[in-house]
């Protein structure tokens, strides 16, 4: 079981609650919604501690009392969002169900629909597309992971090492969509980078190397914001 921390702040007087979420984003970068995760980059702010502890449980998480105590959902809270909890296994079997169909643009739909449930199951399943020979699958699986942002970045840099070229590739796309969201930790992505340039497949070594000039690119126009 992963634990949320929760935090407690006063703020203008008021105390609120603070948890770790990671934002999901559209085809046009805006966020749309936050959902409540351990290695979130932003955060979800609560006026009560109890809604705090609720959104946590909804997400599938225990939580981390700002005083330190460990917990999960009483029974009675548990039965109390049980209709939710039951709809969200519903929604994620029914798409998990066409992972795999036979007719590709459905195999695509499920692909970049199972995103919205952020999970270590369901992120092997984005990974794992990332080498599918369909491209629209591809795409999709791309578009999937790069919407939670750093919390898969050391997933992709270790996607560079597949033995298959194609998930390799892939990673490169990822890391350059990041980029492009301004999501990206930059510095963790040059030494991988490096040697991805001297790939056995040269689609590969091509990629790299655009996206290594795309990184420092970024890198530079960030270090000259901060002077």
């Amino acid at each position: 079981m992963q634990y949320i921390a929760i935090k407690e702040e006063n703020r203008n007087g008021k105390s609120v609650f603070i948890i770790n979420a990671i934002p999901l984003k559209n085809t046009n970068k805006a966020v749309v919604q936050k959902i409540p995760h351990p290695l979130g980059s932003d955060s979800l702010v609560y006026d009560s501690l109890e809604d705090a502890k609720d959104a946590i449980v909804r997400a599938g998480f225990a939580y981390v009392l700002p005083d330190g105590q460990k917990g999960v959902a009483s029974n009675r809270r548990a039965s109390a969002i049980q209709t939710a909890v039951d709809y969200d296994q519903i929604v994620q079997s029914t798409i998990k169900a066409k992972i795999n169909s036979n007719n590709a643009n459905v195999s695509a739909a499920a692909v970049l629909a199972i995103s919205e449930f952020p999970c270590d199951e369901n992120f092997d399943i984005l990974f794992e597309k990332l080498g599918d020979e369909n491209d629209q699958i591809r795409k999709n699986a791309i578009a999937g992971i790069c919407r939670h942002g750093n919390v898969l970045q050391n997933k992709i840099i270790s996607a560079l090492k597949s033995s298959n070229w194609v998930v390799r590739n892939s990673a490169l796309t990822c890391i350059q969509n990041l980029i492009d969201y301004g999501s990206a930790e930059i510095e963790q992505f040059f030494i991988p980078l490096t040697l991805a340039c001297d790939d056995n497949n040269t689609i590969v070594q091509a990629n790299a190397l655009t996206t290594l000039a795309k990184a420092y690119h970024e890198y530079q126009k960030q270090k000259g914001s901060k002077n």
